[in-house]
């Protein structure tokens, strides 16, 4: 079974990586910050990037407790995504981030967003991604088999592969190689830009780095960068003690 059974596992691998990393060039005209925060890190990341976008906006602020509200009732602004609009809408209250991402506005906008990525071509679509992981699981399961049966280093080297490649994120090629460009574009800032469109992206495209620098005193109250950080930002920035719990930054979601 050694043998058969590594060739299994490399063709499981292979069909499931077609799967996953398919299409190598997609439709990028168009995708906005949200969206280029979407193919990194998911619809959660593309929240935070719409939150952070509003806030330069003026349009919602911090409050008790690292929640967040609104502060203008004329509208989210021009030339935003349904997650901004969305996002508006739920911060007429105050709300952790994390509370604002499981309201069924927000949802909803989260879900058309993954939908739109994948039609895109940039991540992989629900269907394609749970296919792809079972046969990664499968992969996994025969190669721990092989190497039980005498293929130890192929079946062994195969397993980790398996379950490396489950636990990578659901982008294509195609949007491995939009990051890839904006990124040459956009390199890391030494300090904060000037435009808050650009801030906008650089979030997007370089996360809680891009955070600790450019919006740090938001970000961490608004738990975008955890409980640590909260403490540890707000402390550099002078901003007085924090007054929420570590428990509630840390809920708003990693990022």
């Amino acid at each position: 079974m050694g043998s058969i059974g590594v060739l299994c596992v490399l063709a499981a691998l292979v069909v499931a990586g077609l799967l996953r990393w398919l299409p190598v060039k997609g439709r990028t005209a168009g995708v906005t910050a949200a969206g280029v925060a979407g193919v990194r890190g998911g619809s959660k990341a593309a929240l935070a990037v719409a939150v952070v976008e509003l806030h330069l906006a003026e349009v919602i602020v911090t409050g008790r407790g690292g929640r967040l509200r609104r502060v203008t009732h004329g509208g989210p602004g021009r030339n935003v995504t349904s997650l901004h609009r969305a996002a508006w809408t739920v911060f007429g209250r105050d709300l952790s981030l994390a509370d604002a991402a499981t309201a069924p506005p927000v949802r909803r906008a989260r879900q058309e967003l993954n939908a739109e990525l994948a039609g895109r071509g940039l991540r992989c679509g629900r269907a394609r991604s749970t296919v792809a992981g079972l046969l990664f699981l499968t992969a996994c399961g025969t190669a721990v088999a092989a190497a039980a049966h005498g293929s130890l280093p192929a079946g062994l080297s195969l397993a980790v592969l398996s379950l490396a490649v489950l636990c990578g994120p659901a982008r294509t090629l195609a949007g491995h190689r939009l990051l890839r460009e904006l990124r040459r574009l956009h390199p890391r800032p030494a300090s904060a830009p000037a435009a808050p469109a650009e801030t906008g992206l650089l979030v997007a495209l370089h996360g809680r780095r891009a955070l600790r620098l450019l919006v740090p005193e938001f970000a961490a109250r608004a738990g975008l960068l955890g409980g640590r950080a909260v403490r540890e930002t707000v402390a550099r920035s002078g901003g007085g003690p924090y007054e929420g719990s570590a428990a509630e930054s840390a809920e708003g979601g990693s990022f």
